[in-house]
């Protein structure tokens, strides 16, 4: 195999997954570094629904962007939710480690104090850094 074939076979082309009235609109740009997730969460199977970005995410973390920039903009998710949200974390957690620089936004509407204290909690489970942004509503 040549390089320019390695070089190929290496290239993660970026991922757009449009939200519902149940699952998140998910942006996923690898050459950029940029990532969102956005919206509301609903299912109950959050990790077969979530199953492509949580394989494109761990592809990436093979050959990341020099930085990586995650944004999270949820009004609401649940439980079966949380734990995909959380498994992210921690593969952008391994980019870290392996010595790539990455930072996560959480944003939250001002009234919305329980996906504030989302944000902290995840913040306080992983050395990421993390930057709490209230918005207006």
């Amino acid at each position: 195999m040549g390089v320019n074939e390695l070089v190929e076979q290496s290239s993660l082309d970026d991922l757009w997954i449009e939200g519902t009235h149940e699952t998140l609109s998910i942006n996923l740009l690898a050459e950029a570094g940029m990532m969102s997730f956005m919206g509301v969460s609903l299912c109950s199977n959050a990790r077969d629904v979530y199953a492509e970005s949580l394989d494109w995410l761990r592809r990436y973390a093979l050959t990341p962007a020099r930085q990586t920039h995650v944004l999270f903009a949820l009004h609401y998710y649940n439980t079966s939710t949380s734990k995909v949200i959380l498994e992210i974390l921690q593969i952008l957690e391994s980019i870290l480690r392996a010595g790539g620089e990455v930072l996560v936004r959480w944003q939250f509407r001002t009234e919305d104090m329980d996906m504030e204290d989302a944000g902290v909690e995840f913040s306080e489970n992983t050395m990421i850094p993390f930057q709490l942004e209230r918005i207006g509503d």
